[in-house]
Order: C-alpha cells, then sequence, then structure tokens
C-alpha cells in the first residue's frame, strides 16, 4: 500500500493481490508509456535535452499517479476508521491527519507539475496530455476555480508557453 508520511515521501508495499497494488503497477506503466512515446524517427533535439539531462516532466508525471494513489488509500483508511471507531474517535483523528497529510502531497506535486518547465517537446505534449487525462477522469487540479495568476491552468499555460520559448531558442542556437 502506498502511503505518504509527514515529510510528503511516498512509500508503498509489495502486496500484489489487491486493487491498489495493480492501481500502483497501472501507475508505473503509464509513465513508462509517457516517456516512451515520442517515435524513433523524431529528432533528438525534441525529446532529449541539449545538455543531456532527462526532461523532469516524466518524473513529475509519475509522482502525481503516486501522490493520487496514496491519497485515495489515505481517504479509504479514514473512511474505514471513521466505520470501525466513531467519527468523534482518535483512530479517526489519526487517520483524517494522515489524509490531510496525502492532500498536501497531491497539491505540491499539482504545482509542480503546473510551474517546472518541461526540457522537451515530448516533455511538454505527455504534460499537457496528462493534465487532460486528469480531467477527463473526473479529477481536478488545485486552485481550478481561480482565475488568472494564482490558478493552476493558467500557471500550467504560461510554464509551457516558456518552456516552448527555451526550446526554440536551444534550436536557433
Amino acid at each position: 500500500m502506498a502511503r505518504a508520511d509527514s515529510n510528503n515521501s511516498i512509500t508503498a508495499s509489495a502486496d500484489t493481490s489487491s486493487r491498489r497494488a495493480f492501481l500502483i503497477v497501472a501507475a508505473v506503466a503509464c509513465s513508462l508509456a509517457y516517456a516512451a512515446a515520442a517515435p524513433n524517427d523524431v529528432p533528438q533535439a525534441v525529446t532529449v535535452h541539449m545538455h543531456g539531462r532527462p526532461d523532469p516532466a516524466f518524473a513529475l508525471i509519475a509522482e502525481k499517479l503516486a501522490a493520487d494513489i496514496a491519497h485515495g488509500e489515505a481517504i479509504d483508511a479514514q473512511d474505514e476508521a471513521e466505520d470501525r471507531y466513531g467519527i468523534r474517535s482518535d483512530e479517526s483523528s489519526e487517520a483524517d491527519d494522515r489524509c490531510l497529510v496525502a492532500c498536501c502531497a497531491v497539491n505540491v506535486i499539482d504545482w509542480k507539475l503546473a510551474t517546472t518547465p518541461p526540457t522537451t517537446l515530448a516533455g511538454i505534449a505527455a504534460v499537457l496530455r496528462f493534465a487532460n487525462e486528469i480531467e477527463d477522469g473526473g479529477m481536478e487540479w488545485s486552485n481550478t476555480d481561480e482565475v488568472g495568476r494564482e490558478g493552476w491552468h493558467y500557471q500550467l499555460r504560461a510554464t509551457m508557453a516558456a518552456a516552448i520559448e527555451a526550446i526554440n531558442r536551444q534550436m536557433e542556437v
């Protein structure tokens, strides 16, 4: 089971019999698929940063998927604690605290995804596709009701535009 601790670190156990384990494996497979999405005939300038560093977009997508799984598990544990011990119990309160930590971890990675410029065109495409897939699945992003600079979508668009401009400048050199 994946869990977020008080340091916003996420760990996962190897229980392969559960639905959660399946989701973890699916999340990892999905992030690897994003990384491999560019066809082999696409020029290296499109998929590999000029300085040979990996594009952070793919790791952030994997982090987001893992954080969402951990948050879902924390919500399930909170519901179970409330059902088993009562809503005002110490166990329920502790589960609520863990759920809040997991929720905060999701919000942190959401903002990292919106504000970290990908370094390749493939990374930009992956982040934009991923953002739509999250919404297509019925989930939403932090501060999605904010209009202007404070909103997640505004930051995502500004970051992707800056990333495209940076890549264009690198290709002109």
